[in-house]
C-alpha cells in the first residue's frame, strides 16, 4: 500500500466559487500494467476513506476480488471529507468531487482506469466518471445506487443536517442513528434484535443499544462539518438527463454500465436501480441490471462482501488479469 497527498491547485466548483489550493488523499495498492488494463478505481461511500482494503475486505486486498497482486487499486478520499482530502464549507456536488479525482489521477500519471466501482455515494461517483470522462474509463459498476438521489434520501439527509445544526456532537450521534435505520432492513432488525433486552446489559432494548454503539463509533471517527458537506453533495446528484446528452453527442464513447440493486434496500430501491439501467440502455449505453439477494438492506454491499463478489467476479475479467490467472 502506498499513500500520497496530491496537490491539484485551484478547483472551480459548480456553485461558482473556487477553492484555491486543493489536496486529494490517494491510496494505491498494487502495480499498474503498462496499458492500464488492470487499474480499478474504488470509490468509497458517504463516510469512507481512500483505504479501500480497510472498509471493503473481500473486494479489495490479498485474495479478494481486486487482489493487488493482479490489480492496481486506487482509492481517493472525497473532496470535503475528513480523511485527508481538502475540507470545505462550500456547497459541493458529486461532479465537483469527481473533477478533483480526475485531476489527482492525472497528476499521478493515470490517464485511464479500466473500471470504477462503488456503493451508494461511491456508485454515484463511478457513474459521474463514466459521464464526464468516458474516454478515461472502461466501465462503471454502481452497487446500491442509481442516477439520482430520491426525495426520501434528500429528506433523510436534511433531518440529519438539522440534528447537526442543533448540536454538533449529540447531533452527529443522532444523524448516525437515523442513517443506520435507512441502511438496514426491517427483516434484519427483527431477526437480529427483535424485542430482546440489550445484550450489553443496559436498561433498554437491544436495538437501542445497537444504535448507541454505532453512534459511539461514528462520533470517534467522523467530523460533523464533513458529514454535512458530503450529504449535500449526495443530494445534488441527478444525472437522469446526462445520458441523453451523450446520445446526441457526435460519436461520444459510452462506457459499459452495471447497476446492482439490493433486494431489501429501501434507500436505493432495487426497482429504481433497475429503472436507471433501463434509462441508460435507451440512451445507447451497454447498461445492465443485476440483483443482489440480501436481507441486510442498503448496507449489504459492506456486510456481505463475499456474496457481492460472486455477483461481480464475471464483470472484472481483463486481459491482464486473465493472463495472470492462466499462467
Amino acid at each position: 500500500m502506498r499513500e500520497e497527498t496530491v496537490a491539484i491547485g485551484a478547483l472551480r466548483l459548480d456553485c461558482g466559487q473556487t477553492l484555491p489550493a486543493v489536496e486529494q488523499r490517494v491510496t494505491l495498492y498494487g502495480t499498474p500494467a503498462a496499458d492500464g488494463s488492470n487499474v480499478v478505481l474504488v470509490e468509497h461511500a458517504l463516510t469512507g476513506s481512500s483505504r479501500a482494503a480497510d472498509w471493503w475486505p473481500g473486494i479489495v486486498g490479498e485474495g479478494a476480488l481486486f487482489d493487488p497482486r493482479e490489480w492496481c487499486v486506487l482509492g481517493i478520499n472525497a473532496l470535503g471529507s475528513c480523511y485527508g482530502s481538502t475540507r470545505t464549507s462550500q456547497r459541493i456536488t458529486v461532479r465537483d468531487v469527481v473533477r478533483a479525482e480526475m485531476l489527482a489521477l492525472r497528476e499521478l500519471g493515470f490517464e485511464r482506469v479500466e473500471l470504477a466501482i462503488g456503493g451508494s455515494l461511491g456508485g454515484m461517483r463511478a457513474l459521474q466518471w463514466a459521464l464526464d470522462a468516458p474516454q478515461r474509463i472502461g466501465k462503471a459498476v454502481l452497487v446500491g445506487a442509481h442516477d439520482h438521489h430520491s426525495a426520501m434520501g434528500i429528506a433523510l439527509n436534511a433531518l440529519q443536517r438539522e440534528a447537526l445544526a442543533l448540536d454538533q456532537v449529540r447531533g452527529l450521534r443522532l444523524a448516525r442513528k437515523l442513517a443506520m435505520l435507512s441502511y438496514k432492513s426491517e427483516e434484519l432488525f427483527n431477526e437480529r434484535h427483535g424485542r430482546r433486552d440489550d445484550r450489553g446489559g443496559k436498561a433498554c432494548f437491544d436495538v437501542e443499544g445497537y444504535l448507541e454503539r454505532q453512534a459511539d463509533l461514528f462520533e470517534a471517527r467522523m467530523d460533523a462539518a464533513s458529514y454535512a458537506t458530503l450529504t449535500h453533495a449526495m443530494d445534488s446528484f441527478d444525472v437522469r438527463d446526462a445520458g441523453e446528452l451523450l446520445l446526441n453527442g457526435s460519436g461520444a464513447r459510452k462506457p459499459k454500465l452495471t447497476f446492482v440493486g439490493i433486494t431489501s434496500d429501501w434507500l436505493f430501491r432495487p426497482q429504481d436501480v433497475r429503472a436507471a439501467a433501463q434509462r441508460f440502455a435507451l440512451y445507447g449505453f451497454d447498461a445492465q441490471y443485476l440483483e443482489f439477494q440480501s436481507h441486510h438492506g442498503h448496507d449489504a454491499f459492506l456486510a456481505e462482501p463475499n456474496a457481492l463478489r460472486a455477483i461481480l467476479e464475471p464483470l472484472t475479467r481483463t486481459p491482464a488479469t486473465s493472463a495472470v490467472r492462466s499462467n
